[in-house]
């Protein structure tokens, strides 16, 4: 192995649009709300959490949900509430 193969090794690229698998789970925080679901925006791909009495109340809340289903094309899914992590905000 090169020295400069040895500097790099290990060393990886994120993408801007992350991909789910159905039935991944995945903790993030509650953006806001969009046509009456919790929407979750990692990085550029949305969630859809839907199913939640008030999803205003989860604005700004870290949650866990279970990814339902995800379009690899428009990085978009839905997902279902597993729980709220911890309290409000940052």
């Amino acid at each position: 192995m090169s020295s400069l193969s040895s500097v790099f090794a290990g060393i990886g690229f994120r993408t801007s649009t992350p991909s789910f698998s159905q039935g991944e789970e995945v903790t993030a925080f509650v953006s806001g709300v969009q046509d009456g679901d919790a929407v979750l925006r990692i990085g550029d791909s949305r969630l859809a959490v839907s199913g939640v009495d008030d999803p205003a109340d989860l604005v700004d809340e870290r949650v866990r949900v279970r990814v339902e289903t995800f379009d690899e094309t428009s990085h978009s899914g839905t997902a279902v509430l597993l729980a709220v992590v911890e309290g409000r905000g940052l």
